[in-house]
């Protein structure tokens, strides 16, 4: 389900590349040594999606206004603010630091628990960071891809990186299972909704689309890791180590 997102990066690099198609063999595998275990955990993923997530977040779109997806998203989204606050501190980023901690003091209050985003108005960006961005920056590879079951994507880098995330989640605080599961999975389906719309790319330029959805996943982690400073070399480089 996580994966779809990072086909944006992709497709932009085929369209500024002025290629039509994207090839099953248009990348390296060599990063890639787990593939007889990730392909099938991916097609059980895509099945799932197909069967649960994807009608969830048909029906979400559809019974739910615009305004409150916003507010249900954006609630979402402050709450990965400590996380986003503790690696800028990791990555000796003051100034990014900083702007996490004031959106989500300014979000939580004046944003109503952060139901309007209200830091971006007056300009403090959103800039996502994980453990695995701040391994990465501090020059670890990402080592074999690797696809977990439900979650997605992901890499031998990146895995503790989402564990920490986890625990850094308000969500993971609350002492009522019932409540915290019924937030996870509210926050599942709003992410998914928010994908419906880009889910064809992937047939449309792709004969393949678990190797489309793994170098895109490693593109975007370049890209997130070197906060969008890349040039057409360096965006492949972890898919071509």
């Amino acid at each position: 389900m996580g994966n779809l997102r990072v086909l944006v990066i992709v497709m932009a690099t085929l369209v500024l590349s002025g290629c039509a198609t994207y090839s099953s063999n248009s990348m390296s595998d060599s990063n890639d040594p787990w593939q007889p275990v990730n392909r099938p955990i991916f097609a059980m993923n895509d099945a799932l999606d197909n069967a649960l997530f994807k009608p969830l977040a048909k029906g979400y779109n559809a019974l739910t206004p615009k305004p409150i997806q916003t507010g249900v998203s954006n609630f979402f989204s402050n709450l990965n603010e400590i996380d986003n606050a503790v690696n800028n501190l990791f990555q000796g980023k003051p100034e990014q630091f900083s702007i996490s901690i004031g959106r989500l003091a300014i979000n939580s209050t004046i944003g109503i628990g952060g139901l309007f985003d209200v830091a971006s108005y007056i300009g403090l960006t959103h800039a996502p960071e994980d453990l695995g961005q701040t391994f990465g920056m501090y020059g670890a590879g990402s080592g074999p891809y690797v696809v977990l079951p439900i979650l997605g994507s992901s890499s031998v880098r990146d895995i503790p990186g989402r564990i920490v995330s986890m625990y850094l989640n308000p969500l993971a605080w609350l002492d009522d299972v019932s409540f915290r599961n019924i937030m996870v999975g509210v926050n599942a389906v709003d992410s998914r909704s928010d994908l419906l719309a880009k889910e064809d790319i992937a047939s449309e330029i792709s004969d393949n689309k678990y190797i489309l959805y793994k170098d895109a996943y490693l593109e975007e982690r370049n890209f997130m890791i070197a906060d969008g400073n890349l040039d057409d070399t360096d965006l492949t480089s972890d898919i071509a180590e």
